[in-house]
């Protein structure tokens, strides 16, 4: 019997990620992972002396629950949010130091095999620090004052938060091989993770001492808690995909993919803020709020968008849409800045269009709940998000037609497309703030047109109150028109974008993909013909 265990036991391993089992062998075998690991058990066993003998006799008659097991989370979630994902990113960032990724790169493996198994590790050792903990955790719901399923919640989010983290920390890994560069990434990851910590603690501290009892019973909790869920398997698929297609090889489609999750992330995102619309009776704060943030996340989306290369490989373009229709909905998730360019615009678009159906809706169809908007709370609505996407497509678009420039003269990457476009939000949200405290009475003076550029006081003053200022029609005229000339400027280069059309693949390639594809077909199974015909299973 124990034979047959073990025989199953070393078919399942051969199954296994190898980067898996290389990085869990690495990972818990190592001394950092072994100090960490003793002092979570000795900072364990000390508070739990502590709290015990502080508490004394007091423990029968009061319930230290709550208290004890805030001590025990601040153990356990050092090392889930700080310790498990900088490991994770100096597995994935000592590859590309050592230039050892590149030997990964010529084996069977792929990107994929490869994110998942260093991603495996660290959920390796989550598991094991859970473990360490869990008897503590049991003995605090012993000493009341705190129940099971407010414990299971409370792991349950930190978990989720330390897979999340690992993941930004092996994109964060795989952004650059260069060794000064990784020294910065190294110092801001650390110094992130730690404020990560720490709004943790704070958060468990105020609940565990000043907050009442979690709702568990409220609906309304529990689609909160849905639509953050949502959200962050969202966003954790995203950055799965920016990290498989940072280290795969340069002439594979990497944005196709990426394109798809961020248009899944808007559709989850609006469908998420309609039910908080109508919850909330059609209240005008909710379509600002989703206007804003959907221009956040295409802005975002699209900074990274118009770094990509401007050509397309044989490969990639032989994988192209080929129909009408196909080109005409399928073209902009090409690989491509001035592609990613028009499909963050259209985000953007798609962002007013629905907050213009909100309030058509809410003139038309005025919910049960609603307590009605005041006149020209409409105009503010639809004036707020068209300045929104107005902002968005003249910063995009500065952005895509100063990166041009710089590809022809040899500069290109992702960290200096990001930095283009901080400068110029910056610059254009910073420089008019300047210039207005030059004034002497710049602090009586308030909002002026001189602010136009400033995206954020501009959509602060127009989104603020029941009315339009006196000034939204003049910037209804401006924005609308320096947008329109950003984008026209910008459209040579989508124009020679859309009129890439797919290849035939060399005879040589679709050889090989045949042959390929042959032999993952199981070969054909004998037939009994005769009864006196035998048959090897």
């Amino acid at each position: 019997m124990s034979m047959e265990v073990d025989r199953m036991l070393a078919r399942g391993g051969d199954l296994l990620n190898p980067i898996l089992i290389k990085e869990s062998r690495q990972s818990l075998k190592s001394r950092q992972f072994v100090v960490t690991f003793a002092l979570v058990l000795i900072f364990a066993w000390g508070w739990s002396i502590l709290g015990v003998s502080w508490l004394g006799p007091d423990a029968l008659y009061s319930n230290p629950g709550g208290g004890m097991f805030a001590g025990y989370y601040l153990i356990l979630a050092f090392p889930l949010l700080v310790i498990v994902p900088f490991g994770a990113f100096r597995s994935l960032a000592s590859e590309q130091e050592d230039r050892t990724y590149e030997l990964l790169s010529i084996t069977a493996l792929s990107p994929r095999q490869i994110v998942r198994g260093k991603l495996g590790s660290a959920v390796a050792q989550m598991l094991v620090y859970l473990s360490a903990i869990a008897p503590c955790l049991a003995f605090t719901y012993l000493l009341r004052g705190i129940d099971a399923p407010t414990i299971l919640y409370v792991i349950f989010w930190t978990a989720l938060g330390s897979l999340g983290l690992s993941m930004v920390s092996l994109l964060i890994g795989a952004l650059t091989s260069q060794r000064h560069w990784q020294v910065v990434l190294s110092v801001a990851l650390i110094v992130g993770l730690l404020l990560v910590f720490w709004i943790a603690a704070v958060i468990v501290f105020d609940w565990m001492f000043f907050a009442s009892e979690a709702s568990f019973s409220d609906p309304v909790f529990w689609q909160i808690n849905a639509a953050l869920l949502t959200g962050c398997l969202a966003y954790f698929a995203l950055v799965y995909e920016a990290a498989v297609a940072k280290i795969t090889f340069a002439s594979d489609n990497r944005s196709t993919r990426l394109r798809g999750i961020m248009v899944a992330q808007h559709v989850l995102f609006a469908g998420w803020m309609t039910q908080a619309w109508i919850y909330a009776g059609g209240e005008s704060e909710v379509v600002l709020v989703f206007v804003s943030f959907a221009m956040v996340h295409w802005f975002v989306m699209g900074a990274m968008m118009t770094g990509e290369t401007t050509q397309l490989s044989q490969r990639v373009r032989r994988s192209l849409p080929q129909s009408f229709l196909g080109r005409a909905l399928l073209t902009w998730f090409n690989p491509g800045p001035g592609a990613g360019y028009l499909l963050a615009v259209c985000g953007g678009l798609g962002a007013v269009v629905l907050a213009m159906l909100a309030v058509t809706a809410k003139d038309l169809y005025p919910l049960p709940t609603s307590s009605g908007w005041q006149s020209g709370e409409s105009l503010v609505v639809v004036a707020f998000a068209m300045l929104a996407v107005c902002y968005l497509v003249i910063y995009l678009g500065a952005g895509l037609f100063v990166l041009r420039w710089l590809r022809r003269l040899g500069h290109s990457g992702l960290l200096l497309t990001l930095l283009i476009h901080i400068m110029l939000v910056l610059v254009g949200c910073g420089m008019p703030v300047v210039i207005q405290m030059m004034s002497p009475d710049w602090y009586r003076a308030g909002y002026s047109m001189l602010q136009v550029s400033n995206a954020m006081w501009t959509l602060a003053h127009v989104g603020d109150g029941t009315t339009l200022p006196l000034e939204a029609p003049i910037l209804l005229v401006i924005l609308p028109v320096a947008a329109v000339v950003v984008f026209v400027l910008n459209l040579p280069e989508i124009v020679r974008e859309v009129r890439f059309v797919r290849v035939a693949r060399p005879v040589r390639v679709a050889e090989e993909d045949a042959e390929l594809a042959a032999k993952l077909v199981p070969p054909p199974r004998p037939k009994q013909i005769s009864p006196w015909d035998v048959i090897n299973e």
